[in-house]
């Protein structure tokens, strides 16, 4: 009694009119800092999701005894007096289970017995959806012993804690994180400014994207390599035909040639449209037991995974002096990939289920002659009208399974 209760469709549909009632106030009422997702953490909650997941576990464990168990039942069903049968035109049971192989049927001949299915992926098309429901519970109630969490950190520090969203304190994390590098990258900024000649006294005014090159002076090729537009640093990158000379780098704080003699001109009058951001990086490095074990570029989208951590670029900031602060989020969930895995198999036994109806037949001998009686997936009017196409197909062999 007890395990037919809960397995029975009627406990699985209230469950959800009860979940569904109780989401409103969880969807409708603001929460505490913003996060909904609190409201479905609640103890009750988790009892009703704990209810529908053993109505969800018996219903699989029938199912699954119900699939395999098939050839026991069938075959009891054509013990009984059928009173719906077909009659079939055959010599012998042989012929009739070559005929049904035909049509696409697997047929399974025990004296003047047979039986025969199609469609047998399908029959396990709904176990698989249960069973991808149960894993995708059981990934989420996984997830719960993991974390999320930020750190916010100047560059060259090393962090060995984080802060937890759920807890809303600092945690230790296992190792160490440190930010050595931030950039922002953008898409290319056209730039006008004005290149000058001291010692003839000449001006060219240039107007032209980074990555593009101008000719200057005596034929020498400059290109425009990088502007950093919040140092207002511009790098130019000198040739002289086509052999690279150096860089000259012009910042609030002067000229800088580095190793290259005087290229013999100098950059004024920078101007430039505000830039549109495209991306922004981090270089970070793990360090565990006081030595390097990991060096990664991070971006929006393109995380590091360390020691089941996904640490992502989510912020960045300067302060008051002008230092770069950044910020990463961190989450460790050990469900994550079941829940996908499971979420996968959930599409492939809705595809079985809908796609690869299950039926099932029968066919034997009684007053000399062959009778066929369905035994499964024929109920409605128009399985009905497919029982007696199928034999109709039986009582002319050369026809072929359309």
């Amino acid at each position: 009694m007890i395990w037919r209760f809960f397995s029975s469709v009627k406990l699985t549909l209230g469950l959800l009119l009860v979940m569904a009632v109780a989401a409103v106030p969880g969807t409708v009422i603001p929460p505490e800092m913003g996060r909904y997702e609190v409201f479905y953490q609640t103890p009750w909650f988790r009892v009703l999701l704990g209810l529908l997941a053993l109505n969800l576990l018996v219903c699989t464990i029938r199912t699954i005894g119900r699939n395999l168990h098939d050839r026991r039942r069938f075959s009891a069903r054509l013990e009984q007096p059928a009173t719906a049968a077909l009659k079939l035109d055959a010599a012998s049971i042989d012929i009739l289970a070559t005929r049904l192989k035909t049509l696409g049927f697997a047929a399974d001949v025990t004296g003047n017995r047979l039986w025969a299915t199609r469609g047998r992926v399908g029959r396990w098309g709904s176990t698989l959806v249960h069973l991808s429901v149960l894993f995708i519970m059981l990934g989420a109630t996984l997830g719960q012993t993991g974390f999320v969490g930020t750190i916010n950190t100047y560059l060259n520090h090393l962090n060995l804690e984080y802060f937890d969203w759920q807890s809303q304190a600092d945690r230790p994390l296992g190792f160490g994180v440190r930010v050595d590098a931030f950039r922002l990258v953008y898409y290319p900024i056209t730039l006008r400014f004005e290149a000058r000649d001291p010692q003839k006294g000449t001006r060219t005014s240039i107007t032209q994207s980074e990555g593009e090159s101008f000719v200057f002076g005596d034929g020498r090729r400059i290109q425009i390599k990088s502007f950093d537009p919040h140092r207002k640093m511009l790098t130019l990158g000198i040739y002289q035909q086509e052999k690279y000379l150096g860089d000259y780098r012009l910042d609030d704080k002067g000229e800088n040639f580095g190793a290259l003699p005087n290229p013999g001109f100098t950059v004024r009058k920078i101007e430039f449209r505000d830039p549109v951001l495209k991306q922004i990086e981090s270089d970070i490095t793990i360090i565990e037991g006081g030595q390097i074990a990991e060096h990664a570029t991070l971006s929006v989208n393109n995380p590091l995974v360390w020691r089941g951590v996904a640490i992502f670029q989510t912020a960045y900031g300067q302060d008051k002096e002008g230092a770069w602060t950044v910020g990463l989020q961190l989450s460790k969930d050990p469900g994550e990939g079941l829940v996908w895995v499971a979420s996968i198999t959930l599409v492939l036994g809705l595809l079985a289920a809908f796609t690869l109806p299950f039926r099932a037949l029968g066919i034997r001998r009684q007053d000399n002659a062959f009778y066929l009686l369905a035994l499964h997936g024929f109920r409605s009017e128009s399985d009905r009208e497919l029982l007696r196409d199928i034999a109709q197909r039986l009582n002319q062999p050369d026809a072929k399974a359309g």
